[in-house]
């Protein structure tokens, strides 16, 4: 079963991680053409980022079933944020390697990321970082991996362009939960933060 991990949250979002494990053309065949086109499937070039898009496709819709509303593709926006056709539910994608992971909310904005914990994370931590964050994570590489992913699923979250992952999303911890901020004009609000371990993975979402 390719479906690794499923969670409904206490907030409403649904959360899945699909492993790819089918061939491009078993997922292309599963498609209909009204959710992956002909064109924009011949557009993607690269074989990775092919399978990338078939299986995201196939997670999504899966994922929209399970949730009771009919899949009928993706489009983006002007500032190139993917969102669902035909439905009033918010989303966020990610991939890594042979991962997917996908948020859905009936209603509010999400972000998801997923990566592996890797020693390069360390290389642009005062980027990334404020002080008070450079000193929560201290030298745990699984909270920096999920700092950094954190940050990701926030800027997803936001959607906008423009966005200085250092200034305008900054994380703090409370107790042993973590939180988020977007410190933007149009968009000034602190939203939780939840991670899983799959695998030598971490998935990391916000809400």
């Amino acid at each position: 079963m390719p479906v690794r991990f499923q969670k409904e949250c206490e907030s409403g979002a649904h959360v899945l991680v699909w492993e790819a494990t089918e061939s491009e053309t078993e997922l292309f065949t599963s498609l209909p053409s009204s959710i992956l086109t002909d064109a924009e499937y011949e557009a993607t070039h690269l074989a990775h980022k092919r399978l990338e898009l078939l299986t995201s496709r196939v997670a999504i819709r899966y994922l929209a079933q399970k949730i009771g509303f009919s899949f009928d593709g993706i489009k983006k926006d002007e500032n190139g944020k993917p969102y669902l056709v035909n439905t009033p539910w918010q989303m966020s994608i990610t991939h890594s390697k042979h991962f997917m992971g996908v948020i859905m909310h009936p209603d509010l904005p999400v972000g998801v990321d997923i990566e592996r914990p890797q020693e390069k994370m360390w290389r642009i931590k005062t980027r990334l970082y404020s002080e008070q964050e450079i000193h929560d994570i201290g030298d745990d590489l699984n909270r920096m991996s999920i700092y950094w992913s954190a940050k990701e699923a926030l800027y997803k979250l936001y959607g906008k362009r423009g966005t200085d992952f250092k200034e305008n999303l900054r994380l703090s911890l409370e107790g042993d939960q973590l939180f988020g901020e977007i410190i933007m004009e149009d968009h000034h609000q602190k939203h939780q933060i939840l991670s899983e371990p799959i695998d030598d993975y971490i998935l990391v979402w916000a809400i």
